[in-house]
């Protein structure tokens, strides 16, 4: 399965893709926090890597950037990683100041390990409860 994990950085969103070995396949990619620039990081992954990519947002990315819902409307699987789980492996496998870059990776790799892939959510749209006019 490859999936790409994004992680927020000061001034953008960092996006690595990883293989169905955890290889990096490319180089860190960045998009700022415009939404056209959110639409072409999820446009270039799924041209460069195929539709079934999927993207992996910690659980409080996907509730405070729209990054998580544009990747879900575009039909794209999306994995929520809790922030937990993040946090404790962020203390195991890093040292206190671990790049954005290798965080992204670290969310990538996720659904690669069994015991981690089962505390991963698939998130799902929910449409609203009343039409707005």
């Amino acid at each position: 399965m490859t999936a790409c994990g994004i992680w927020p950085a000061t001034k953008c969103l960092v996006a690595v893709v990883a293989d169905d070995d955890g290889c990096v396949v490319e180089k860190a990619r960045k998009a700022s926090y415009a939404d056209e620039a959110r639409w072409a990081l999820l446009d270039y992954v799924e041209g460069h890597h195929g539709l079934d990519c999927a993207f992996v947002v910690s659980a409080s990315l996907a509730r405070t950037d729209p990054i998580a819902r544009l990747a879900a409307l575009r039909r794209a699987q999306v994995l929520l990683a809790p922030d937990r789980l993040i946090d404790d492996l962020r203390v195991l496998a890093y040292p206190p100041r671990a790049s954005a870059r290798q965080l992204a990776l670290l969310l990538a790799r996720l659904p690669l390990s069994v015991p981690f892939r089962s505390q991963l959510i698939a998130m799902r749209l929910q449409l609203p409860l009343f039409a707005e006019r």
